[in-house]
């Protein structure tokens, strides 16, 4: 089966089909959704954000010109919405925080019914290293790193508006920094 582009889908939702727009929501609902939760660490605001992107896009999507740039177009949306989001709130956020049942937003659990208990309690260690060494980075270095999950390093330094050359080696900082910082904790 042929997967249709996000072109594609754009034009086909352009020319009036749902569907298009539903599988363009489906295939980006994920990646989009952590990045956006990732930054805001509100899950109901993260939600609204969402909802916010796909909204806008709907609404105006005689507007939007197909090419090829439809996730960076999603994530420059959506990065738009969590800086307003927090010029609103004037104030800086934790990527400590845990939601109300004490999980961390910032790293999915992983499912496996297989999991032996000694190795859920060493990955939730490690992911508590982790969140501790990225609270020590910069912003801009803790965004490159989030951002990098879910794009490549050409499609983040346009959203980011930076030379990709600048990106690469404040990319390769952080990597260096959280290795070293996880070392000295270890």
């Amino acid at each position: 089966m042929n997967e249709r582009s996000d072109d594609e889908l754009v034009a086909g939702f352009q020319d009036g089909d749902e569907t298009c727009f539903n599988e363009l929501v489906y295939r980006y609902k994920n990646m989009l959704y952590q990045y956006i939760k990732a930054m805001v660490r509100d899950e109901s605001a993260a939600e609204d954000i969402f909802q916010e992107v796909f909204l806008s896009f709907y609404r105006n999507m005689k507007q939007y010109r197909p090419q090829g740039k439809f996730k960076n177009y999603l994530f420059t949306s959506a990065r738009n919405r969590v800086l307003n989001f927090f010029r609103d709130k004037k104030e800086m956020f934790s990527l400590d925080d845990t939601d109300e049942n004490g999980n961390p937003y910032l790293h999915e659990q992983l499912e496996s019914g297989e999991a032996q208990p000694l190795e859920t309690m060493e990955l939730a260690e490690l992911g508590r290293r982790i969140r501790q060494a990225s609270l020590r980075l910069s912003i801009k270095q803790r965004e490159i790193l989030y951002l990098k999950q879910y794009m490549t390093f050409q499609e983040a330094a346009q959203l980011l508006q930076r030379p990709l050359g600048s990106l690469l080696a404040d990319h390769h900082r952080a990597v260096q920094k959280m290795q070293k910082l996880l070392r000295e904790e270890a």
